[in-house]
């Protein structure tokens, strides 16, 4: 098998693992997870009440609408007392508004009853607010991005409700068209065997079934989520699928139940998300390069500690990639310069066993092995660092980290393509470089020139945080490439050898 087959061979199993992983990937469902109490579940409403405060009637609707801010350091909750519901969650870190404009969720809502009642505010403080109406409810704001909802009422084990999420997730992305966005919306929901995820462009097919024994619900954007959760509780839920492609949904919990609610407004975050210990790590949803994709992340995040710039951590990153892989990119290197020498010898054998193709595969497989010859050497390298590429291409494409990582010049978020295209075609011409430096038939241009375009176009709309680490990779590779053809002692003994019909010894 010749350089130029290998490298087609590699480059198209990566393309062919690339688009097939991306189409099948929408309908995968997650490991079984175990369901564990919260930290936040243990958290008791503010203060007790009076009991002629809770006997408020439920007609409220004079009441004109108040609005109430909970905050800390990471998000403020904006409250209204129309319906106790929450009509605003601005993450302060990530200047992000996960909430529709207009728009209030986690409503509760009875048989007969009325999403506008309006509720009387009867307690409240730093961290909490408690409503009375149809139903007291009462939201405690934690750390780490999550609130507790107490819902309580007279004969409420007995009574059905919902609780309704119906606008769904928020656009948050400035630099992307919501087109662009949309496409990675999903929602998860856990029932007692597994979790489950459904697309966005999915929801379609179950808006008109009701999916039951929900433990947690998830509405998922690329970088932020929204979460309900009982692990403690069974639910039914019914999910629509809103006219501009995102998901809302109906929650009704089974009567005789918890109805302390855990909520999250927040990143996507793996290390946060883990924190709650309730498995919604898994909506960091990083495939099947999951670990590599959490230690390249842990990486790249030390790397940002020291460096404060995560176009130089990935520079880095590429720097310990390439070290770590030159002792086997060096040995491929020595086996195709051996195999470029040999190739006299093989057009020998194939004008000489041109009508017998069995004696010709053996003879040349003798060859080989006289000379220690591995055909398939050149394969190496691509194959040990498939998982590595799709693993960083996982992390820079969907985790926060990189959202709206800054490098330098015109490359403003490696999270997003170059919008100039500079870096995908430095690449290709980078690449191009090193085909003509490694290349065992230069008389084959045409493949030699097709190879670099043909990745150049796939790379256009890649993250510019992978086609910079690919770039580096590839002068890195030019580099070693130029140092190793200065063997030229090591190259003239193969020459000699082969003359000579001598093995050739390694030094």
């Amino acid at each position: 098998m010749s350089d130029t087959t290998r490298l087609i061979i590699a480059f198209l199993l990566i393309m062919v693992v690339l688009f097939v992983w991306q189409l099948i990937t929408p309908k995968r469902s997650l490991p079984p997870m175990t369901s564990v109490a919260t930290k936040s579940e243990t958290i008791t409403p503010p203060q007790s009440l009076p009991t002629q405060i809770l006997k408020i009637e439920q007609s409220t609707t004079s009441i004109p609408e108040t609005e109430v801010i909970l905050e800390n350091t990471q998000v403020k909750v904006v409250f209204s007392n129309i319906g106790a519901s929450i009509k605003s969650a601005y993450l302060k870190k990530y200047q992000a508004e996960l909430i529709p404009e207009n728009s209030r969720v986690l409503q509760t809502q009875f048989i007969n009853d009325s999403l506008t009642t309006n509720y009387a505010i009867i307690a409240q403080d730093d961290s909490s607010i408690t409503f009375q109406g149809p139903v007291r409810k009462t939201f405690v704001l934690h750390s780490n991005y999550s609130l507790t909802m107490i819902i309580e009422k007279e004969n409420l084990s007995t009574t059905p409700y919902k609780i309704l999420y119906e606008p769904g997730l928020a656009f948050t992305e400035k630099k992307q068209t919501a087109k662009d966005e949309i496409r990675y919306f999903s929602l998860f929901y856990q029932d007692d065997k597994k979790v489950n995820k459904i697309a966005a462009n999915k929801v379609k097919s179950i808006a008109d079934k009701s999916i039951e024994n929900i433990r947690w619900v998830a509405l998922k954007s690329k970088y932020f989520a929204t979460i309900l959760s009982n692990p403690q509780n069974q639910a039914k839920c019914r999910f629509q699928h809103l006219p501009d492609g995102r998901i809302g949904y109906s929650y009704e919990p089974t009567i005789n139940a918890s109805h302390k609610y855990t909520l999250y407004f927040g990143p996507i975050d793996y290390e946060i998300l883990k924190s709650h210990r309730t498995n919604w790590e898994t909506l960091t949803d990083l495939g099947w390069t999951k670990i590599f994709a959490i230690a390249i992340l842990k990486v790249l995040k030390f790397l940002y500690s020291i460096f404060r710039n995560y176009g130089f951590a990935i520079i880095v990153f590429a720097l310990i990639m390439k070290g770590i892989f030159f002792p086997l990119t060096r040995m491929t290197t020595k086996q195709m310069q051996q195999l470029q020498l040999l190739q006299p010898k093989i057009e020998e054998l194939k004008k000489k066993y041109k009508d017998n193709p069995q004696a010709l595969n053996q003879e040349t497989m003798q060859l080989y092995r006289l000379y220690k010859i591995n055909p398939f050497s050149g394969c190496l390298p691509l194959i040990f660092q498939l998982p590595i590429f799709w693993a960083l291409y996982s992390v820079l494409q969907k985790t926060i980290e990189l959202r709206g990582a800054r490098f330098a010049f015109w490359l403003q978020d490696l999270s997003l393509k170059d919008p100039y295209y500079i870096l995908p075609i430095l690449m290709g011409i980078s690449f191009l470089i090193q085909n003509f430096l490694t290349s065992a038939d230069k008389r084959n241009i045409a493949l030699l020139v097709f190879m670099p375009i043909f990745l150049t176009v796939i790379f256009l709309n890649f993250p510019s945080g992978l086609q910079l680490y690919w770039f580096i990779f590839n002068l890195l590779s030019i580099v070693e490439s130029i140092i190793g053809r200065g063997g030229i002692k090591w190259q003239k003994q193969i020459k000699q050898q082969i003359i000579t019909n001598q093995p050739v010894t390694k030094k």
